[in-house]
């Protein structure tokens, strides 16, 4: 028995450090493509961010990821900025950026600069601190 805890432990242990690694590529990989991608235009400069891909079918982005960056907008007010990307109609903007799925969510800096990943639902309060932490 204990054998089995200790195996399902080190099994639990590996999975979240291999998840960790994927999220430090994907903010790696955003990285590389955040200099020039067509998306971040319409950003003004000196104000964080949150690139938030979505569908029109994700239920779990209309229920629980938009009433979050609502809330977010509404504290935070100007200064913080949204740019939502449907993945269906852009799929070559959630290629460039390592989307696989969706809700995923970039928090960029001031400078536009990739700085943490969210894949699945963010709440508000994960949101405010990854902000804050700019």
């Amino acid at each position: 028995m204990i054998e089995r805890l200790a195996l399902f432990l080190m099994l639990a242990g590996l999975a979240l450090i291999a998840y960790a690694g994927f999220q430090r590529w994907q903010v790696w990989r955003a990285c590389r493509s955040a200099p020039g991608d067509p998306l971040l235009v319409r950003l003004r400069p000196g104000i964080p961010a949150v690139l938030y891909f979505t569908t029109p079918s994700c239920a779990p982005c209309r229920f629980q990821q938009r009433p979050a960056i609502a809330a977010l907008l509404h504290e935070l007010g100007d200064r913080v900025q949204v740019i939502e990307v449907d993945a269906q109609e852009q799929p070559d903007a959630a290629a460039r950026w390592g989307v696989l799925s969706v809700p995923t969510t970039f928090i960029l800096d001031r400078t536009g600069r990739p700085r943490a990943c969210n894949n699945g639902v963010a709440g508000l309060d994960r949101l405010r601190q990854q902000l804050m932490s700019l």
